[in-house]
């Protein structure tokens, strides 16, 4: 059984030598060479057919110990010990390890006594050579090689007459990069009638970075090399930088490099070197971006180099015409890499306009890098969306090294647009925010000096959009990364850019609702002056900022400061927005709130229906601000003791929350905590305890120890507990609760005075009377001081002392 293996390299000895007519025996007798001369008829050295073979044997002493092959390998083998008609193309991106598989499948074959023959697809001149080279070790007559080689014969008929005639041969064309090279005459590598045909007399085996069916046609069965998983990743590593650190470690490394098996070669080569600056794989993990084109690019070849072999596929693009593919290829990987890119970003009209491109340009540029592995398909996308695409990690960091002010730009400009086209209220929406923070994040870790003012600019307001969204989504902490890193970025734009007051904004609203009162209060401050003195005081985010400062007071407790301060909004509000502007009815809702707080609960429940109506109306019954509304209306209705009512509201609201929202939502766990408050005024105590305590430990995941809702939570179990008859458990959690919420909050917030109060009723259930009397005098006399003779809590605490007083006569 004879076995030919035409490898065809990047790097090969020089041209096999044409063969010629025979020539007479020299003087001594012996049979020179046959030559086979050049088209110009120029002389071409000796070149024996044993020459032919060794040149064309497969390069096995570069082959190093395979992993994560296996499948692919015994794919390959089956169809080598039965060949089913197809060639198989092991296609996928540069440095995914096509090479090495056909490397490990010509071994193979070799063991079982099988020829192997490799030859070059890089360049058509000598892959004729080498071909005709081969026919004539198999025998084909030497005028039947000249006449080819002098373009008068069919060159592939005169290899396939003798390759037919063979069986169980292996023939491997690799680096197939440019699929011209394999055209023949008129006969492309898809026709079946070149190079490559279909047959059963042995198997061909084609490596390329081309990934499209239509370049091979129905005879062309495509095998994806795909990258590496981390753990195979790892064994790499650890072959090659034995002493470098754990298998996890090695691991995280492998994930960074996106299991590409050029890069790890690279990384573990470097790691293994005596005189290596960085010794770990975590160091050279630490390393690896600021020092990328130091790690990843010293190599002389270019196919072997990660900086330098995509260059190779962008070249042969843009000699195929197809040259805007680089520029596109550098914008998408300004992008999170190994993340989708999703339809969202790939407007061909904005990334066109970007880079001076048609639609159909952009289009057909992302074609191309498909096609060739610089990008990959990513989810399958809704029949109604387009294709979402990803780039690897290396590539991306290889792309990165290229970048400028008109790449950055048109990337935060897609961005800028994706973002602006979803609302940050619309809980439908919030899976596609998700779905671009990993861009958001990604764009931000572009240098400054990288970025023009537009392009600075567009990213802040990406960032400011996206804030809001994690914002009503619930994330409340996530906003303060970004606007840390985004201020950063954007510093050179100046304090006083709008764009950056507004992320200012965002990241006093992030200390806001993680309930960090006085430093958001310090920060509204700041942003206020700012943009009364750069936007005015009518303009839009004047008067929102000043809307929160309003609420801010709200959350402090400043109950009267708070009243006036949103009706001084509200007035301004009303006449530059109008009366049923979300912003406006939000500063309605806060002043409501505060009316309620003051005791004037009527009031505050005619306020608030008209105004869940009129969201209902304006924003939809299920809108975050809505929902807000009818929560309030229940609070207003718990107020003044029409329990039945509340828990009504309460548990309709929780259903719709969840539906809504989801189940770990800060407003769901709020509702949920609120309606258990109504359950222990309804005397199911028991009930209430159980549902707090579920509320408590979503509440301290989601946001932390020492959030106000986390700190009600616990007042209302506290308040559970102790109408169960466990007095002393209750007092040491209220005790607890008023402790931090003196810090927290200070000892004048009324949530505190609502805490001393239950607080007092449990040391008089213990018949500890005289400190239950001390603790309500105390409560009293602040409460008249700071909410007034007449709100509901200082009556409450007024009516509890007498009890307790009247209790001991």
């Amino acid at each position: 059984m004879s076995v030919v293996v035409a490898l065809v390299q990047g790097r090969q000895p020089r041209e096999p030598a044409p063969v010629g007519d025979p020539v007479p025996p020299s003087a001594n007798g012996a049979r020179r060479a046959p030559s086979l001369t050049t088209p110009d008829d120029s002389p071409r050295p000796a070149f024996t057919a044993a020459h032919v073979a060794q040149a064309l044997h497969p390069p096995t002493g570069r082959l190093g110990q395979i992993h994560g092959r296996r499948d692919a390998l015994e794919l390959l083998n089956s169809r080598l010990a039965a060949p089913d008609g197809h060639f198989q193309v092991l296609a996928g991106m540069g440095g995914a390890g096509k090479t090495t598989l056909a490397l490990a499948l010509a071994e193979g074959a070799e063991r079982q006594g099988r020829s192997v023959w490799w030859v070059s697809a890089t360049e058509e001149r000598s892959l004729l050579g080498s071909l005709l080279g081969l026919a004539l070790t198999l025998g084909a007559s030497p005028a039947h090689v000249e006449e080819a080689r002098a373009g008068v014969r069919n060159a592939a008929d005169v290899l396939w007459e003798r390759l037919e005639t063979e069986s169980g041969w292996l023939l491997v064309f690799d680096n197939a990069d440019d699929t011209g090279v394999l055209t023949l005459g008129n006969a492309s590598a898809r026709d079946g009638s070149g190079w490559l045909r279909a047959t059963q007399a042995g198997l061909i085996v084609v490596t390329s970075r081309v990934k499209d069916q239509g370049d091979w046609g129905r005879h062309g069965v495509l095998v994806p090399v795909p990258c590496l998983d981390s753990s195979a990743g790892a064994r790499i590593l650890q072959d090659l930088a034995p002493h470098a650190g754990s298998s996890a470690e090695a691991q995280t490394l492998a994930e960074r490099l996106g299991g590409l098996p050029l890069g790890l070669h690279q990384a573990g080569r470097y790691l293994g070197s005596p005189f290596a600056l960085e010794r770990t794989f975590t160091s050279y993990l630490a390393a690896l971006d600021d020092r990328f084109p130091l790690l990843m690019g010293q190599t002389t070849d270019p196919r072997s180099g990660v900086t330098q072999t995509w260059e190779l596929s962008l070249d042969s693009l843009a000699a195929q015409g197809r040259a805007h593919a680089r520029p596109l290829l550098r914008t998408l990987a300004c992008f999170a890499p190994s993340v989708d890119i999703t339809s969202m970003l790939l407007d061909l009209q904005v990334l066109g306009d970007g880079l001076g491109l048609a639609d159909m340009a952009v289009r057909s540029g992302l074609e191309a890098l498909l096609s060739v592995g610089l990008l990959e398909l990513g989810a399958p996308p809704d029949p109604d969306e387009v294709a979402s695409l990803a780039v690897h990690p290396l590539v991306a960091a290889a792309s990165r090294q290229h970048l400028d002010a008109h790449i950055a730009a048109t990337a935060a400009r897609a961005l800028q647009v994706a973002t602006g086209r979803l609302r940050s209220d619309a809980p439908e929406d919030w899976p596609v925010w998700l779905q671009l923070l990993p861009h958001v994040r990604s764009l931000l870790c572009l240098p400054p000096a990288a970025l023009d003012s537009g392009g600075l600019a567009a990213i802040a307001w990406a960032v400011v959009s996206s804030c809001s969204a994690l914002r009503w989504s619930g994330a409340w902490s996530a906003p303060e990364t970004l606007t840390s890193d985004a201020l950063r970025q954007a510093e050179s734009l100046g304090p006083d850019h709008e764009a950056v007051l507004c992320i200012r904004y965002q990241r006093a609203l992030a200390a806001l609702y993680q309930g960090r009162l006085g430093e958001a209060e310090s920060q509204l401050s700041g942003i206020l002056t700012a943009q009364l003195d750069t936007l005015g005081p009518d303009h839009p985010a004047t008067l929102a900022t000043r809307h929160e400062a309003a609420h801010l007071l709200v959350e402090q407790g400043r109950l009267a400061e708070a009243e006036s301060a949103c009706r001084d909004v509200l007035r301004d509000q009303l006449r530059v927005l109008g009366p049923e502007h979300p912003e406006t009815l939000a500063t309605r809702h806060w002043l409501l709130r505060v009316v309620g707080e003051r005791g004037r609960c009527a009031e505050a429940e005619a306020g608030y229906r008209d105004l869940l109506r009129t969201r209902t109306r304006v924003l939809g019954p299920e809108h975050p601000y809505t929902l807000m509304t009818y929560n309030n209306l229940g609070l207003q209705l718990s107020y003044q003791g029409r329990f039945a009512e509340a828990e009504q509201m309460y548990g309709e609201l929780v259903q719709t929350r969840l539906r809504v929202f989801g189940s770990n939502h800060p407003y769901t766990l709020q509702a949920r905590a609120n309606r258990a408050s109504v359950v222990t005024e309804l005397g199911r105590v028991q009930e209430a305890e159980e549902e707090l305590r579920e509320v408590l430990a979503a509440e301290l995941r989601v946001l932390g120890e020492e959030h106000v809702n986390v700190l009600d939570a616990r007042y209302e179990l506290a308040r559970a507990v102790c109408a169960q008859g466990r007095h002393q458990e209750a007092e040491e959690e209220l005790r607890a609760v008023i402790d931090v919420e003196n810090r927290v909050l200070g000892p004048e917030h009324h949530l505190v005075g609502d805490a001393r109060l239950a607080l007092s009723k449990s040391l008089a259930s213990q018949g500890r009377r005289e400190e239950a009397i001390i603790e309500l005098q105390e409560l009293l006399d602040l409460q008249t001081r700071t909410l007034g003779p007449d709100n509901q809590r200082t009556v409450a605490t007024r009516d509890s002392l007498a009890a307790a007083e009247g209790s001991g006569t």
